[in-house]
């Protein structure tokens, strides 16, 4: 990971010093960066040497903006956070569901005034900043593509740059065929306006931790949930968990969507499957419960393999639902009475359309079986 010669000398040294500051994390957290991720570190470093140098730099140089992408787990969001803490510069880091919230959010309510809502609300994602840093990048539906063109466009006018992580290459995004052509000029808008870095490595991460590799410390509440099955009495007992009583059923509103709830604690939200998924909620209605209660326990949650086309609306909101507690650190129980098992295929569109993502998350989670608690009632009673 020699820095080119070609450089000047203030941006060699500014490469060489975020190169081994990731290089060092990496080592500190267990493992080496794979040839993939040691490419994308180096962009990212001279990403960061071009940024932090336009000071210097008449005319002022925008530094091409980044697209980092590859399949699950492959350390993405880890490099671009790596980075992201030791670059100097004005900067900020938003999530797509929280993105979108904001988003979506900020076009309520406001008056036309200088400009319309939308602008309004993409003015204010990025002011004061010169690079914004966005994770999970998808587009799955055509009002959100809109969203993404305006924003590409504001952020090439304001001269602000972007480092932005996805599962999808660019060609792939709005994989929908009814609206990919609609937004294929954004497509091509990404590749002209980014360098796209394939991060391909031959292992998830999360799913095949590399020997000596440290759990990451931003999800460990996330890590210590569990997915039981098939929620006996004795293995909720176990984990401190007690099915609510009908008397503590409830309805909560966290944003225009009613939600019944089975039992809302301070910090415990216990919650059914259907009544979370199966109706009209969305993500700003996730995000805005996961501000509210740090552990989530989610029942009759059915067999994946048991569904049909019905029922892909409830899963891709469940997929939401993963995707935000993962991102927020909340610890999550599911419970179902048969198998939770997400590795499966040929279920046609009734699972989510970005499965191995939320498979790969739910990986972290334990796994309580009845053969375990039967296993443990015997050693007692030897």
């Amino acid at each position: 990971m020699t820095p080119s010669l070609g450089r000047p000398r203030g941006q060699r040294d500014t490469v060489r010093t975020l190169l081994e500051g990731m290089a060092l994390y990496a080592s500190r957290s267990g493992f080496e960066l794979e040839p993939s991720q040691r490419l994308a570190a180096e962009r990212l470093a001279t990403f960061g040497a071009q940024l932090t140098g336009r000071r210097r730099a008449l005319p002022r140089k925008l530094p091409r903006s980044l697209y980092l992408h590859g399949p699950v787990g492959r350390g993405k969001t880890w490099l671009m956070d790596s980075f992201y803490v030791r670059l100097e510069a004005r900067k900020r880091r938003v999530h797509f569901h929280d993105f979108f919230r904001r988003l979506h959010g900020g076009t309520h309510g406001l008056e036309s005034g200088n400009g319309t809502a939308i602008q309004q609300s993409v003015d204010a994602v990025l002011s004061d900043v010169d690079v914004l840093f966005f994770d999970e990048f998808h587009v799955h539906d055509i009002g959100d593509g809109m969203f993404i063109s305006h924003l590409l466009r504001t952020a090439a006018q304001r001269r602000v740059s972007l480092v932005v992580t996805s599962n999808y290459a660019p060609d792939d995004l709005l994989p929908n065929p009814l609206w990919h052509e609609h937004f294929l000029p954004t497509i091509e808008a990404i590749k002209d306006m980014m360098d796209v870095v394939e991060i391909s490595g031959g292992s998830d991460f999360r799913r095949y931790p590399a020997a000596g590799t440290h759990p990451s410390p931003g999800t460990g509440a996330f890590r210590s949930g569990r997915i039981i099955s098939p929620g006996a009495p004795g293995q909720l007992g176990r984990l401190g968990l007690f099915r609510p009583t009908s008397s503590q059923g409830r309805v909560v509103q966290p944003t225009t969507q009613p939600i019944v709830v089975k039992n809302s604690d301070p910090d415990l939200l216990w919650v059914g499957f259907d009544e979370l998924c199966g109706g009209l909620t969305s993500t700003p209605d996730f995000l805005a419960l996961a501000e509210m209660f740090s552990t989530w326990v989610i029942d009759d949650v059915p067999s994946p393999v048991d569904g049909d086309a019905a029922s892909a609306p409830a899963w891709q909101r469940f997929s939401n639902v993963v995707d935000v507690l993962y991102d927020q650190d909340v610890t999550l129980f599911l419970i179902g009475s048969g198998p939770l098992d997400w590795d499966v295929e040929g279920s046609g569109s009734v699972l989510p359309v970005d499965l191995a993502r939320i498979a790969s998350r739910l990986s972290l989670l334990s796994r309580s079986h009845p053969d375990d608690e039967l296993e443990r009632e015997e050693a007692a009673g030897s």
